[in-house]
C-alpha cells in the first residue's frame, strides 16, 4: 500500500476533536519542513500532555495501529 494511502487511513482513525486534528497537522507540517526549530511554549505544554496521557495508559500501542491498518 503506498505511503500516503496510509497515511490517508491513519488520518481516519484520529478523534475528531479539534485538539486532535491541530496536533496531527503540526505534527505533518514538522515533518515537511527542512527548518530546525526550538519548541515553542505550547508545543513543550503538548509534548507534556501526551508524556501525561501515555503514563495513564492512553496510548495506543504502534502495533496496534499497524495491526488496524493492515501493514
Amino acid at each position: 500500500m503506498p505511503v500516503k494511502e496510509q497515511l490517508r487511513q491513519l488520518i481516519e482513525l484520529i478523534d475528531e476533536d479539534v485538539d486532535s486534528l491541530e496536533e496531527a497537522i503540526d505534527y505533518l507540517r514538522w515533518l515537511a519542513s527542512d527548518e530546525p526549530e526550538e519548541l515553542t511554549a505550547e508545543e513543550w505544554r503538548r509534548v507534556r500532555k501526551g508524556a501525561a496521557q501515555l503514563a495513564r495508559g492512553e496510548g495506543v500501542a504502534w502495533e496496534d495501529v499497524k495491526r488496524e491498518l493492515g501493514v
